[in-house]
């Protein structure tokens, strides 16, 4: 059965590119472990599929948008053996043509999903306002609005060419305010959640203050907007690598801190959280560990 949106709190990420950090290209290029891993994350309840074409990691090149439908081309006839309906489906990139694509094709094949087109460019530009004017209302259908400093979707590969030297969480909060503005009643509110996109645009230091202010962020938000969702996905960034110095394993013990930054999360928990994560049993862990600090 179709879980509610209340009743989420993870998005699993599968990258099906070649130049992938977090799966060493493993999904494009071995099937069985591409279906296999889909598989395993249906095994968890209340989750999102993110699906992703496209390597935005600053040291990759952008691709065009003609190779990002291949991709997805090539995967979809790669997973037919899968039955996806009833699920919650997203799709990352910052083109809203593909989105639209991806969205179609899967409509055809699957049934009663739901689809989230989760946007890292941050960008609200007459492309994005006529999307989503076309979805106003479809209760199947959400947005996710992330803060970064791209002045327009071509540069959402170079986005650490954008880096602000400005207080963090005070100009999270002026991106959303100000985008939210600009979407203003062309699309429903209750439908949109909200991403501090950690690791764009932003320096070392900057991140850090992020993560160590989210109730100052959620709390600055909530002087202006009454009710929202927050997307968190600090799942094998740089910065918490980096963190680590010098970690013989850095990928593994920076997960390790990441199940730490997600108790703490929910520990000072003052709105609904989603989790953007590559293992969901990260989230799953960290749940159990804090479920006492839940209400």
């Amino acid at each position: 059965m179709l879980s509610s949106f209340n009743d989420l709190k993870t998005m699993g990420v599968i990258n099906v590119t070649p130049n992938s950090f977090s799966d060493q290209n493993s999904l494009l290029l071995d099937n069985k472990k591409l279906i296999d891993k889909i598989i395993a994350f249906k095994n968890y309840s209340n989750i999102i599929f993110d699906f992703g074409f496209e390597s935005t990691a600053p040291m990759n090149k952008a691709i065009s948008a003609a190779e990002e439908l291949q991709r997805f081309d090539s995967f979809f006839e790669r997973i037919k053996s899968i039955d996806l309906s009833d699920q919650w489906i997203s799709f990352d990139t910052y083109r809203p043509s593909n989105y639209l694509y991806f969205e179609t094709k899967f409509k055809s094949r699957y049934k009663n999903c739901n689809y989230v087109f989760n946007d890292v460019s941050g960008v609200v530009d007459d492309e994005l306002l006529d999307l989503l004017k076309t979805k106003k209302n479809h209760l199947d259908f959400y947005y996710i609005l992330a803060s970064t400093q791209v002045p327009d979707r071509s540069k959402v590969s170079n986005h650490m060419d954008f880096i602000i030297n400005t207080p963090v969480v005070k100009q999270t909060a002026e991106n959303f305010l100000n985008s939210l503005a600009k979407i203003n009643d062309n699309f429903n509110f209750e439908n949109i959640i909200l991403d501090p996109c950690f690791g764009f645009s932003k320096t070392y230091e900057q991140n850090w203050e992020l993560v160590n202010n989210v109730s100052v962020l959620c709390n600055e938000l909530q002087k202006n907007i009454r009710d929202f969702t927050m997307l968190f996905g600090l799942s094998k960034k740089s910065f918490l690598r980096k963190s680590l110095g010098n970690s013989t394993d850095p990928f593994n013990d920076s997960e390790i801190l990441h199940k730490k930054l997600i108790v703490n999360f929910l520990k000072k928990k003052t709105s609904p959280i989603l989790f953007r994560v590559h293992d969901p049993l990260i989230v799953e862990d960290a749940y159990a560990l804090s479920r006492e600090f839940l209400f």
